[in-house]
């Protein structure tokens, strides 16, 4: 009788793929001849019985919701061996997808999840899904200002009108509070240049209804969507 992996012959059983298999052998939801097995590689014969020890047709959807620090690449793999985001998340996160990205200098709140199709709903810009930043720049900044930079007057750069609030100000710079839809490519930093306005630091806050609170600079936290 041929051997097969486990993670194999769950998968050909339950009907699931292949990584689904991997995961919930992993849980320790799996056993061969009523005896718990968390091996996902090890060989099995066609023989032997293999049961579930609960319902697993349908896989959650698990999110990170990650603070990202500064000087770190959204990306899986960098061709300049800059560290990536990945640097800061353990091996069984690797495999995750981030949902939009953020900068090289840009800090912040930024999910990855497990599943593409949340992903391409996050992302979807028909959503409507409210991201917030704190954006320091450089220079002061008037209520006329304001006004202009909450004007549709950016061409093709900004596809859905941003709301942007003074929060704070010093004689040096000034702290802004952008709301947005969509996350175009570095559309705060491009929008902060046409008014002559230096960013200084930029930082994500909220992503719909995810937030920062309570997590560290490089620390992230589990999530799961029911």
């Amino acid at each position: 009788m041929p051997h097969i992996t486990l993670s194999k012959k769950v998968s050909e059983e339950f009907k699931i793929s292949r990584k689904r298999a991997e995961e919930i052998i992993k849980d320790g939801q799996i056993c061969i001849n009523n005896s718990e097995e968390i091996r996902p590689y090890i060989k099995v014969l066609d023989t032997q019985i293999i049961t579930v020890k609960k319902n697993i047709s349908k896989s959650k959807i698990k999110l990170l919701i990650f603070n990202k620090p500064k000087g770190c690449i959204t990306t899986q793999k960098d061709e300049k061996n800059r560290r990536t985001i990945y640097y800061y998340l353990p091996k069984r996160f690797h495999d995750f997808h981030y949902i939009g990205r953020l900068d090289y200098n840009t800090e912040g709140l930024l999910i990855l999840t497990n599943d593409k199709k949340y992903k391409r709903e996050l992302e979807n810009p028909q959503n409507e899904i409210v991201r917030r930043y704190i954006v320091k720049v450089v220079g002061n900044v008037d209520d006329k200002k304001i006004n202009s930079m909450n004007k549709k007057i950016y061409g093709e750069l900004v596809y859905k009108k941003p709301n942007i609030k003074l929060m704070s100000q010093n004689q040096s710079t000034s702290s802004l509070l952008f709301e947005l839809q969509e996350g175009k490519n570095r559309e705060i930093r491009k929008i902060c240049e046409i008014f002559n306005l230096r960013v200084d630091s930029l930082k994500r806050i909220n992503f719909g209804k995810y937030h920062l609170k309570g997590i560290p600079i490089g620390g992230f936290k589990e999530v799961t969507v029911e």
